[in-house]
């Protein structure tokens, strides 16, 4: 029998006190005796009397260690129980101490059970230290790394979230870098979407997925600068590899990175080799933000044409006519593509609104003249109106452009003065040509 194994029987003589183990030294040698001492401490086991089931578990370990696979199952079960009960800081110790020994049994005697290979066990073990000893953090990082090297997509979703969240704490640490971090978030995140690829209703790897993406984002490693260093110059070589740029794009947009060049330069890579409406309607947002106007409306404008069956049409032509109105100032184009966007989806608020606010900004350069200039923003009114009929998740909004423009209606004697009356009804001219009602401002 090793020290090891000696050290565990007294400390469980020195924490339980149960004289029953005495009698494990002699009996342990007596490989006969095996049958007896397994079926002891089953039935004690059995019944939750686990003080009197451990001394004969012991004896049984002692005996015949590579009996049954239960073995440990059952040791483990008891010692977990022992340490959340024990108080002692020493005793408890040891309690851990024997609890980690008994994982590395079970892989020295079951590593090549098919169900529950070394791998599974390690990431076992890994999660015991990380429950029961968190300072201990380092080595059951090492531990669960090995464990998922072992395991691949098996691995669980538990020993990936324990192992991005001791990436992290490693890496506050100064103890490895950002590199090793993104690396460990790249493995992590490829098992939990391989989970979910096979099962798409996987409640624990959705929010695993969540918990790994926060861990990830608040490690300090993803910063932008880090990840333009670690991906920029593999760049050149990778970039017609569409799955290696889906990666990177994804990390990226993580890390809250999509205004920077390296993530324009991606997104392009990857649209070239799969062209689609959403992938040109995310460089169409990407160049608006980089002020590269000509090519955002480029991008936003494939968007459109490859995405005329899209449930997405909508937001394509919204986004390109809010590029026209606020970037390019080519309002009467703007005013046109939200009446597309209204089109593909009638009961949305905001492309009324944003003819509103078109009709509000243009009102000052359809004419030179007050008057006219006036009934310009009755229209906007009446879009702005008309957004939150349609739309009552707009209302608020709405409302706050009706007050903004309300204050610059025509006075009551300037409409008087015109033979007009409050409601009665106008058509706008110019390129607005809107028919709408006379409003005076409200004194």
């Amino acid at each position: 029998m090793n020290s090891k194994f000696l050290a565990l029987i007294f400390g469980w003589l020195a924490i339980t006190g149960n004289l029953a183990a005495q009698n494990a030294g002699k009996q342990g040698n007596d490989l006969s005796a095996c049958s007896k001492y397994q079926s002891n401490y089953q039935n004690f086991y059995q019944l939750g009397d686990f003080r009197k089931a451990m001394p004969w578990w012991i004896l049984a370990q002692t005996a015949c260690p590579g009996s049954s696979k239960n073995l440990y199952i059952h040791g483990v079960k008891m010692f977990e129980e022992k340490i959340e009960q024990e108080a002692d800081p020493k005793k408890r110790n040891i309690l851990i101490d024997s609890l980690l020994w008994v994982y590395d049994c079970r892989i020295k005697y079951f590593s090549d059970d098919p169900w529950s290979p070394k791998g599974y066990v390690l990431g076992l073990k890994g999660t015991a230290i990380q429950k029961f000893r968190r300072q201990d953090y380092p080595k059951s990082y090492d531990i669960l790394g090995e464990s998922i090297k072992l395991m691949g997509f098996q691995s669980s979703a538990a020993v990936t979230l324990i192992y991005m969240q001791a990436s992290q704490q490693l890496f506050k640490d100064g103890a490895i870098d950002a590199g090793k971090v993104v690396a460990d978030y790249e493995t992590v995140s490829d098992i939990i979407s391989n989970h979910l690829k096979k099962n798409s209703d996987d409640l624990s790897s959705k929010l695993v997925k969540e918990q790994i993406d926060n861990y990830f984002a608040g490690s300090g490693a993803a910063t932008c600068e880090n990840m333009s260093i670690i991906y920029g110059p593999s760049f050149p070589a990778q970039k017609k590899d569409a799955e290696w740029l889906k990666k990177v794009i994804r990390q990226m947009k993580q890390a809250s990175c999509t205004n920077s060049n390296l993530y324009a330069d991606l997104s392009e890579a990857l649209y070239i080799i799969e062209p689609s409406a959403e992938a040109a309607h995310d460089l169409g947002l990407i160049f608006m933000n980089k002020e590269e106007k000509s090519k955002a409306a480029q991008y936003l404008q494939r968007a459109i044409d490859l995405g005329k069956k899209s449930d997405r049409l909508a937001d394509y032509y919204y986004e390109l006519s809010k590029l026209n109105f606020s970037k390019l100032k080519n309002y009467e184009k703007a005013r046109t593509l939200s009446i597309k966007a209204i089109e593909a989806r009638p009961n949305w608020g905001k492309p009324y609104l944003l003819i509103g606010q078109i009709y509000t900004a243009a009102h000052g350069e359809v004419f030179s003249d007050p008057w006219r200039q006036a009934t310009v923003l009755w229209a906007a009114a009446d879009k702005f109106v008309k957004a939150k009929a349609v739309d009552p998740e707009v209302a608020d909004e709405a409302n706050q452009l009706i007050n903004n423009i309300s204050d610059h209606f025509p006075d009551p004697e300037m409409v008087a003065s015109r033979s007009l009356r409050d409601g009665d009804s106008y058509t706008v001219g110019g390129w607005i040509k809107e028919t709408t009602r006379v409003r005076s401002k409200k004194s």
